[in-house]
């Protein structure tokens, strides 16, 4: 039976106890799963490793300021099942709600460090619940088997994210329907990559113009119009798996 797997904000440290503070996690272990005292979970922290605990009695029976406090005894240490090898940014622009929050879950399950919402020229949707994307990066990391949580960061401007890719050894990749093939041998695996996907509509030509001054490379995919959301599923494929 697969334990269930949570993220955990502090490093564990080679300890062997692990103290759970957080409300939402209680919340989570006690009352969505129903998980009991002397059960197994998997806890990570971001550091590359998993840990298998059992659940240890709760001291909320007996002190009520602490009753959302859940106590984990490690039993295992393991190397988590992935863990990103380079800096992976997925600068994706801005579309509707439901489509950037299934965008961030599939960019985190295939390995991508860095999640930068663009606002584009022809980004219908203005704002985004960070907190509400920032979420799903945990929730499916926690699934995937991951051993790190992407950054979600906030929304900006294509002209000033291309200019701190400027200051970085980054390969710049921008996908767009009329441009050359991309070729996967042109990334190569030990250098971070920098992913701009369009919005529905693609890019515009100003904002290929800027890609071409600041030497970004615009590729295709192939002749096929995809949807944003598509578009970041194949061009990832094609970055992470064909190295």
């Amino acid at each position: 039976m697969r334990l269930h797997r949570f993220f955990i904000e502090e490093l564990v440290d080679n300890k062997t106890e692990i103290k759970i503070n957080s409300a939402e996690l209680t919340n989570q272990i006690r009352r969505v799963f129903r998980l009991k005292t002397g059960d197994s979970v998997v806890v990570f922290d971001g550091s590359g490793f998993d840990y298998e605990c059992r659940i240890g009695a709760s001291s909320g029976d007996e002190v009520k300021s602490v009753k959302n406090l859940v106590t984990l005894d490690v039993v295992t240490t393991m190397k988590s099942r992935y863990m990103p090898t380079r800096d992976i940014y997925l600068c994706a622009a801005v579309v509707k709600k439901d489509t950037f929050e299934w965008i961030v879950e599939k960019a985190t399950e295939l390995g991508v460090t860095h999640i930068i919402p663009v606002m584009a020229e022809r980004s219908e949707k203005k704002a985004l619940n960070m907190g509400r994307l920032e979420k799903i990066a945990i929730e499916a990391s926690e699934q995937s088997g991951r051993g790190n949580v992407p950054v979600v960061e906030s929304i900006v401007g294509l002209k000033e994210v291309i200019e701190r890719f400027s200051q970085l050894k980054c390969v710049k990749i921008a996908f767009h329907t009329d441009a050359e093939p991309f070729n996967p041998q042109d990334v190569h695996r030990d250098i971070p990559v920098a992913v701009f996907i369009g919005p529905e509509g693609g890019w515009s030509m100003d904002e290929i113009d800027l890609f071409h001054k600041n030497q970004v490379s615009v590729v295709c995919l192939g002749q096929q119009v995809l949807r944003a959301e598509t578009a970041v599923i194949a061009a990832l494929s094609e970055v992470v798996f064909h190295q």
